[in-house]
């Protein structure tokens, strides 16, 4: 992701004069200022020359001219960046005393140079500089009315053009301290946007740090098409010269594995750059360095206030998930595969045993239990395979089922196991317990809590299994006397995997996923499974499921 670079400072800090920051601007205001002067001296001297060629006779006016001409030399050459600002008061200074010469004896015609000294004094300079500057002017019009003898008229003459100087003067200075006021403004504002945009240039880093961190490619495309940013993932997935990223990368993508490569119309990059919305589409794509990658492409548009409307492309390589997958389903078949050949002979041998009519009763009865169990491992591993082959099974409506019938089927099973651990079965369930569900599924729920009553209760423990059928719900307990769990394991008792300290402390193998399986099952069945514990006294497990209503009966 591409990230601006930090920029210097535009201006100079605050409480610092523009001319003490840049000292070339101080060169260039004074020749400025002084150029000005010079050149309508020199313009007036040429007209003088012209029109009243005998004002040259007069010492006074010629040295005035010589004065103003030799500071506007000397204003030139001087480096004036090396100098305090201080110095170059004597320049305007300077000018006042050479206008004076250039006016003295002429009442005053060429007094309006004054204003050119003056707007400069009041404008770069305080009132310590600007109350003697007026009072220099003051005292040379008062020393040519004494020398020439004016009259009154002569006299308000001079008044009126000494207050006219003090106005410009005072208004020049208060224009100059406003406009100081706002630059000072300008400069902190300045600083401040300064500021933000350092800021917002770091965060962008280090977005862009994390985003080029992900092994997600990310491409971000205005809706015109353009790429606005590309991600180091994105750009090393598909060889995407970051100097032209419109032009198509050196890797292919195809709709299959080695199958028929997408036209590009139809890559997601194309689409993305069409403003299309689009989720987890699967391809294959076959990169520069001869590697396939399975990809998960998904847009999202966005949406931002101050930001034309943009697409986000990601990508995902969901290649190590897909050869997982792949990996579960070959397992899956596999020991599906070889479960089912013995359990064949398991379940033949019984029947055939079955059919022999000298069997006595007790004998046929665990004959009938071992062929039933068989049948049931048959269609466990039928349901493994179809779910590892990604069969499709249409969800029908809730069957119907008596559990009391069915706990007493899985309890029939588990008994010999119950009496070999010495551990007492009581069966205090109603005689019937018609509720919604798949038989075949809430048995395996019930063999998968009886078994663990069963593991984990001591000799001489006891299992109560009762029950209770309201209008709406059958609420099922199985209660034993058994190690137990303690309060701290409680919470985690259904992720996969966890076994319980007591559980780990004792010698009863596992593998944590017995809990969790049985509320799954019981959640699918649309009821609902609560679990309670002590360490050391026993667990309870409640069952909830709905009453098979009279429609579903019918």
């Amino acid at each position: 992701m591409a990230s601006l670079r930090s920029v210097r400072p535009a201006v100079p800090p605050d409480g610092v004069h523009e001319d003490d920051a840049n000292p070339g601007s101080r060169t260039r205001s004074v020749w400025l200022q002084q150029l000005v002067l010079g050149a309508s001296v020199v313009i007036t001297v040429l007209l003088v020359q012209a029109l009243e060629p005998s004002l040259f006779t007069q010492w006074p006016f010629s040295s005035g001219v010589g004065v103003v001409i030799a500071l506007t030399a000397v204003a030139i050459v001087v480096p004036w960046h090396r100098l305090p600002r201080a110095a170059v008061s004597v320049i305007p200074l300077g000018d006042i005393l050479g206008i004076g010469l250039l006016s003295f004896g002429t009442d005053l015609r060429f007094g309006f140079f004054w204003v050119f000294p003056i707007i400069w004094i009041a404008t770069h300079f305080s009132l310590a500089y600007l109350i003697p500057a007026l009072g220099t002017v003051g005292v040379i019009i008062v020393v040519d009315a004494a020398v020439t003898d004016t009259g009154p008229l002569s006299a308000l003459r001079l008044i009126v053009v000494l207050l006219s100087l003090t106005f410009i003067a005072i208004t020049a200075h208060l224009s100059a301290r406003q406009t100081r006021a706002f630059k000072q403004l300008l400069r902190r504002q300045a600083s401040r946007l300064q500021g933000t945009l350092q800021r917002v240039s770091g965060q962008e880093r280090r977005v862009s740090q994390m985003l080029n961190g992900l092994d997600t490619g990310i491409a971000r495309l205005s809706a015109d098409g353009e790429v606005l940013a590309l991600n180091d993932t994105y750009v090393a997935l598909y060889g995407v010269e970051r100097d032209e990223p419109q032009r198509p990368g050196a890797a292919v993508e195809y709709a299959t594995l080695r199958g028929e490569p997408l036209p590009e119309s139809e890559r997601p990059f194309a689409r993305a750059a069409r403003g299309e919305q689009f989720d987890d589409e699967r391809v294959w794509l076959f990169d520069p360095h001869g590697e396939w990658h399975a990809l998960s492409a998904s847009t999202r548009r966005l949406i931002s206030s101050d930001e034309p409307e943009s697409t986000l492309l990601i990508v995902h390589d969901i290649t190590a998930l897909i050869e997982s997958e792949r990996a579960r389903e070959r397992l899956a078949a596999t020991v599906s595969h070889e479960l089912r050949n013995p359990l064949t002979a398991i379940v033949g041998h019984a029947d055939l045993a079955l059919d022999d009519p000298g069997l006595s009763p007790k004998v046929r009865e665990q004959l009938e239990v071992i062929a039933a169990a068989g049948e049931r491992m048959q269609k466990l591993i039928s349901e493994i395979l179809a779910t590892s082959r990604g069969v499709f099974r249409e969800t029908s409506a809730p069957a119907g089922a008596d559990a009391s019938r069915i706990i007493a089927s899985s309890l029939a099973s588990f008994r010999p196991a119950a009496a070999a651990r010495r551990v007492s079965v009581v069966d205090e369930l109603p005689a019937s317990a018609e509720v919604a569900g798949d038989a075949f599924r809430l048995r395996q729920a019930f063999d998968n809590i009886l078994s663990n009553a069963i593991k984990y209760t001591p000799a001489g423990g006891t299992i109560r299994i009762s029950g209770d059928v309201s209008p709406d719900d059958v609420i099922l307990h199985f209660a034993d006397t058994g190690i137990g769990i303690h309060p701290d394991d409680l919470p985690h008792v259904f992720d996969p995997y966890f076994r319980a300290q007591s559980v780990r402390e004792s010698s009863t193998p596992g593998t944590g996923l017995g809990m969790g399986i049985i509320r799954s099952i019981v959640e699918d069945q649309g009821g609902s499974l609560f679990l309670e514990s002590e360490l050391g006294a026993g667990t309870t497990v409640t069952v909830i499921l709905p009453v098979r209503s009279e429609g579903a009966a019918a």
